[in-house]
């Protein structure tokens, strides 16, 4: 069998072509002349030739390593030279947003995010700004001992609670306009 191997390379009118980082033979010269009884002996004859000549190339121009874990040999493939098809065509670049233009000509940039951990320097380690086991959580009275008060929502909050107290609220059942404005007049005069 080994001469008939070497007299199909040896006949060839043009040498095979390799990718070896793919791990391709091309044999671009025609098959032979077969009939339907010949038909699989001889394109596995020409398979075995080629899948051969392949083996070879890759052992003669490879490099061999062996492997440190399992003692296995392995080859190191160059990279690949035959440029393969894609499925689909390249996607097209979308085309830019309104405020894209915009920001690009007036040269606004993107808000960077601000980092989702913080430096606890008691715990010295870092933690989530929020959230489960969050820097806020945890020492809440410590860390925030000064909270200013709004005076605005204070008394406001203050009035609808008077209001309800009274039973008084302005948008009482079945009160219309006059009658909610008097009353708002009203407490306005009790103030």
């Amino acid at each position: 069998m080994a001469t008939e191997e070497m007299e199909i390379s040896e006949t060839r009118a043009q040498p095979y072509t390799f990718d070896l980082g793919h791990m391709l033979c091309i044999d671009s010269n025609p098959l032979p002349t077969f009939t339907p009884t010949n038909k699989e002996e001889i394109l596995k004859k020409t398979a075995q030739s080629c899948a051969q000549a392949l083996i070879n190339q890759l052992l003669t121009t490879c490099p061999i390593k062996r492997s440190d874990e399992d003692g296995g040999l392995q080859i190191d493939l160059p990279a690949p030279e035959t440029q393969l098809p894609r499925e689909k065509p390249v996607p097209k670049e979308k085309e830019k947003t309104k405020w894209e233009k915009f920001a690009e000509k007036k040269g606004i940039k993107a808000k960077k995010k601000d980092g989702k951990l913080v430096f606890d320097e008691a715990k010295g380690d870092w933690v989530p700004k929020y959230g489960y086991k969050g820097k806020k959580g945890e020492g809440m009275p410590e860390s925030d001992w000064l909270v200013e008060v709004d005076e605005k929502a204070e008394r406001k909050k203050a009035r609808e609670a008077e209001e309800e107290k009274n039973g008084k609220k302005a948008k009482a059942k079945g009160m219309g306009d006059i009658a909610r404005r008097d009353r708002k007049l009203k407490m306005r005069k009790a103030k």
